[in-house]
C-alpha cells in the first residue's frame, strides 16, 4: 500500500536579501524554510481579500479625503469673498454716514435726530441678523435631523 504525499511540491525563487531574511526568521522560530514559507502563504491566503478591502478602503478614503479638500477650498473662497464684499459695503455705509453728518445743519436738534436715526437702523439692523440667524439655526437642524 502507498502512502499518500501529504504536500505537493512547489518552487519559489527568492532574492539574496529575501531568502536570508526567511533563512534568518525560520532559525528564530526553530523551523525550517519549507515550514516558514507554507506559514507565509496560508497567512496571505487566508487574509488576502482583507488585505483587498484594506487597499480599496484606503482609496476611498484618499478619495473622499481630496473631495473635502475641495469643498472646504471652494467654501473658504466663497466665505473670503463675502467677506471682503462685507467689508466694501461697511466703508461706503462710513463714507454715506461721514457725508450725512457732515451735511447736517449746525444744529444740537438736528444732530440728536439724526444721532436717533442711527441707533434704531443699527436696532433693525441687529434684529433681522438675530431673526436670520434663529432661521439658519432651524434649516440647519432640520438637516441635520433629517
Amino acid at each position: 500500500m502507498s502512502m499518500k504525499r501529504q504536500y505537493q511540491d512547489m518552487s519559489v525563487g527568492l532574492n539574496e536579501r529575501d531568502r536570508a531574511r526567511l533563512v534568518q526568521l525560520s532559525r528564530e522560530k526553530g523551523v525550517t524554510k519549507t515550514e516558514l514559507a507554507r506559514e507565509a502563504i496560508r497567512w496571505y491566503i487566508g487574509n488576502y481579500e482583507e488585505i483587498q478591502g484594506q487597499t480599496r478602503d484606503g482609496e476611498i478614503a484618499a478619495a473622499m479625503r481630496h473631495a473635502t479638500e475641495q469643498i472646504v477650498k471652494a467654501i473658504n473662497g466663497g466665505v473670503d469673498r463675502i467677506c471682503k464684499m462685507l467689508a466694501r459695503q461697511g466703508r461706503a455705509i462710513g463714507t454715506l454716514y461721514e457725508l450725512s453728518w457732515m451735511s447736517l445743519p449746525d444744529d444740537e436738534d438736528a444732530r440728536k435726530a439724526f444721532e436717533a436715526a442711527a441707533t434704531r437702523a443699527k436696532q433693525k439692523m441687529a434684529r433681522h441678523v438675530e431673526n436670520d440667524e434663529k432661521e439658519f439655526a432651524d434649516r440647519l437642524k432640520k438637516v441635520v435631523n433629517n
